[in-house]
C-alpha cells in the first residue's frame, strides 16, 4: 500500500507559525478565562480535573521513559479488544476478521439503520478502545440508527504507523453503505480527519466528520501548548510528542498525516469538539480557523474548562455533547434518506 498523497500548502504552514506568536499565546489564556465566566461549568465538571489527578491519569504520558514503558508492557500484555458482555438493549454486534484486523459492527435492532458511522476510537495510538467508546458507540447506533464499524487497528506498539493503518481505514470507507460519517476521538479523530483528507484527495469526502478532541498538529510546536499545560490534568506534551513520532514515523510535513497542514477545502461537514483544558485545544482552534476561512462548512462546540475528550466523560456537559452528535448524525442520513 502507497504513502498517503501529499498536498501542497504553503500558505497554511507560514498562517501557522504567525498565529502561534508570543502574543497569540496571551489572547488565548485570555480567552480562555473569558470564555470559562461566559460558560456554567456542572459540579461534575468542575469535580473532573480533581479526579483525573486523584487518579494519576496522566502518568504513563509524563516523560517519554514512562511511555516507553508503558508500551512494553502493553505489548506483553495486550489489552482485550471484543466488546463488552454488558450491552446496552436494542443492539446486535457483529464480528469479523479482516486480513489479520477485527472489525466490530454495532446495529440497531428496533430501527433500520439509515446510514454508517466508522468509529476510530483513540488512546494515544497504543491503547485499545474502552467501555467508554462502547457506552458512545452503542448509543449511536440506537439514537441515530446507524451501523457503527469500529475497526480493530494496529497501535504503534504493534507495528501500526499512519502510512500503514490509514490505506485500510480508507479501504473501509470506501466499502461501506452511505452516507458515510467519519468519527474518532483524540487519536482517532486524528486517523479519521486524515482518513477524510485522502477520501477528500480522491473527490469523494465522507458526507460528515465528527471529531472529538483530535490532535491535529502532530509536531506539537505551538506555544499555546505551554500555557494549557499547568491546567490539563490528563495529556501531557513530553509524552505525547513521542507517540506522535512513532505514529507518523516524523513524517510531519505530509498534510494527510499532519492534518494542520492540509488545504481543508472541500472537505466536507465537520462537527468538532474542544474543551479549553486540553493541551490539543490550540491547535484545535486553529484548524477550525483555517477550515472555516477555506468555506468548509464547520460546527465547533467548545465547551469552558472542559477536559480532553469530554463527551465521554460522565458529565452533564457530555451528556449534552452526545445527544448533538447523535442528532447531527440522526438528521444527516434521515435527510440521505428523504432525497432518494
Amino acid at each position: 500500500m502507497g504513502s498517503p498523497a501529499r498536498v501542497s500548502t504553503p500558505c497554511l504552514r507560514c498562517s501557522t507559525r504567525s498565529a502561534v506568536s508570543k502574543d497569540s499565546t496571551i489572547q488565548t489564556r485570555r480567552t480562555a478565562k473569558e470564555a470559562e465566566g461566559r460558560q456554567t461549568v456542572s459540579l461534575m465538571g468542575r469535580l473532573m480535573p480533581t479526579i483525573m489527578r486523584l487518579r494519576r491519569s496522566n502518568k504513563h504520558h509524563r516523560t517519554r521513559e514512562r511511555v516507553r514503558r508503558r508500551l512494553q508492557d502493553l505489548t506483553l500484555h495486550p489489552a482485550r479488544t471484543d466488546p463488552p458482555r454488558l450491552r446496552r438493549t436494542g443492539v446486535h454486534i457483529a464480528s469479523r476478521q479482516d486480513r489479520g484486523w477485527m472489525i466490530h459492527t454495532v446495529s440497531p435492532t428496533q430501527s433500520t439503520a439509515k446510514g454508517t458511522v466508522l468509529y476510530l476510537h483513540g488512546g494515544a495510538w497504543m491503547n485499545e478502545a474502552v467501555i467508554q467508546h462502547w457506552w458512545l458507540i452503542q448509543e449511536l447506533a440506537v439514537e441515530a440508527s446507524v451501523n457503527v464499524v469500529v475497526p480493530v487497528y494496529p497501535l504503534v506498539q504493534a507495528g501500526g504507523t499512519a502510512r500503514t493503518v490509514l490505506p485500510r481505514i480508507a479501504e473501509l470507507a470506501r466499502s461501506v453503505e452511505g452516507p458515510l460519517i467519519l468519527m474518532g476521538d483524540s487519536a482517532g479523530g486524528t486517523i479519521a480527519i486524515s482518513t477524510n483528507l485522502m477520501l477528500r484527495n480522491e473527490g469523494s469526502p465522507a458526507d460528515l466528520t465528527v471529531l472529538v478532541s483530535p490532535a491535529l498538529d502532530l509536531r506539537m510546536e505551538n506555544p499555546e501548548i505551554d500555557a494549557v499545560q499547568p491546567s490539563d490534568p490528563w495529556l501531557v506534551k513530553q509524552g505525547q510528542l513521542l507517540l506522535s513520532e512513532m505514529w507518523t514515523e516524523e513524517q510531519f510535513d505530509d498534510p494527510v498525516i499532519n492534518p494542520i497542514l492540509a488545504d481543508p477545502d472541500g472537505i466536507g461537514r465537520l462537527l468538532i469538539f474542544s474543551g479549553t483544558r486540553d493541551i490539543l485545544n490550540p491547535d484545535t482552534r486553529l484548524f477550525v480557523q483555517h477550515a472555516k476561512q477555506a468555506g468548509s462548512d464547520v460546527a465547533y462546540h467548545e465547551a469552558a474548562g472542559q477536559l480532553h475528550v469530554y463527551p465521554l466523560l460522565p458529565t452533564p456537559e457530555a451528556k449534552s455533547a452526545r445527544r448533538e452528535i447523535a442528532e447531527a448524525v440522526r438528521d444527516l442520513v434521515t435527510a440521505h434518506r428523504d432525497s432518494r
